[in-house]
């Protein structure tokens, strides 16, 4: 395993997301679901760091992570990779079980993490992270949300932490190249986490469910 970086507070770790995505890729075009869920329970320590408003993001994340869990606990010959998930569940055409529904959120709101750490990365000292995240929310995840979720979701990012507060819980200890350390271990977070988006993109879109309510 990594050397991860960091932060006491949080155990939040930019290379172990990336490892465990990385390992979560099966063959050419498959992704290991017990591996997607590990790693978005460390995307999930992220939450309650960009602020306190975020904390209703991270419970429902979490419910949906324990939903596919248990799904692959019970049944884990169906429920080894994505794509065995999804043949399983649409054998008889549309989703019969809730595994490819609930793994479609999440799969929606790793879109939003990419669209900001993106944004995160390419920003610079003094740049309003908040309007950043907004831009990012409202290209991505809004559409999928009621106007009552978009709502809070505004106040969550009104009281978003500042730039240099997200960009130090992302490393152990601050040294004079932090900023290029940080920006290095989130591109490779990006890279590998596109793979995985676009894996999950194409199976959805064989099996015509991108569109699930």
């Amino acid at each position: 395993m990594t050397e991860g970086i960091v932060t006491g507070e949080s155990d939040f770790d930019v290379n172990l997301i990336t490892e465990l995505f990385e390992n979560s890729l099966v063959g050419d075009n498959d992704v290991s679901l017990p591996l997607y869920i590990d790693a978005y329970r460390q995307i999930n320590k992220f939450f309650p760091l960009l602020s306190k408003g975020f904390s209703f993001v991270e419970k429902d994340l979490l419910e949906k992570e324990k939903i596919l869990h248990e799904l692959h606990a019970a049944d884990p010959a169906h429920y080894d990779t994505v794509n065995s998930m999804v043949s399983w569940e649409c054998r008889s055409g549309a989703p019969s079980e809730k595994g490819s529904r609930t793994l479609l959120r999440l799969h929606r709101a790793l879109l939003f993490i990419v669209d900001f750490l993106k944004n995160l990365k390419d920003s610079r000292e003094g740049d309003q992270i908040s309007a950043l995240c907004q831009e990012s929310y409202d290209s991505t995840l809004s559409k999928h949300h009621s106007w009552i979720v978009r709502k809070l979701v505004g106040v969550a990012i009104h009281f978003l932490s500042s730039r240099d507060y997200l960009l130090n819980v992302l490393v152990n200890e601050r040294s004079p190249q932090y900023e290029h350390e940080v920006k290095q271990a989130i591109t490779k977070l990006i890279d590998v986490t596109e793979k995985v988006f676009h894996r999950l993109q194409q199976i959805y879109e064989s099996k015509n469910i991108l569109n699930l309510p």
